[in-house]
């Protein structure tokens, strides 16, 4: 689990990058080009590695975006969510999707949160807790339904 920062501690940015951010992370999620979407949402900070997949209306935290971590062949489906601040408790935290993890559509990570390498969360699952590498969790109520040992 990544390391919860009080979100004074963290400090606030600058209003111009966050208006920039807001507007960058607005477009890149409407549908348009895979490669476009990526391309905007590095430019407002979010690190993306190769061969990566976001699809329309996915919502990344644009008060954050630069704790927010893409590895290799990550695949995010339509309408999931990065939230990497959580205003009622004061935190900011990083998230990082591992590599070849994918992610199902409206499914939500909140901050802190590590997927590890080829998991995978299904549509509408809510994670709050890292997911081990080669796991599938499902459902609001997350539980793991197998793990792969190969």
């Amino acid at each position: 689990m990544n390391e919860k920062i009080s979100r004074t501690k963290y400090g606030e940015k600058y209003i111009l990058r966050a208006v920039f951010n807001k507007v960058l992370c607005f477009i890149a999620m409407l549908p348009i080009g895979s490669k476009i979407k990526i391309f905007l949402y590095s430019l407002a900070g979010v690190r993306i590695g190769k061969n990566c997949f976001i699809a329309s209306y996915v919502l990344i935290d644009d008060q954050y975006p630069e704790l927010i971590t893409i590895e290799d062949n990550v695949t995010i489906a339509y309408r999931a969510a990065l939230i990497t601040h959580d205003d009622s408790r004061k935190i900011v935290s990083a998230i990082t999707l591992k590599k070849k993890s994918w992610i199902g559509s409206c499914a939500i990570i909140l901050p802190g949160v590590i997927v590890g390498e080829n998991a995978v969360v299904g549509a509408g699952a809510t994670i709050t807790k890292d997911v081990l590498p080669k796991t599938t969790v499902i459902s609001a109520m997350v539980r793991v339904i197998n793990k792969v040992d190969k």
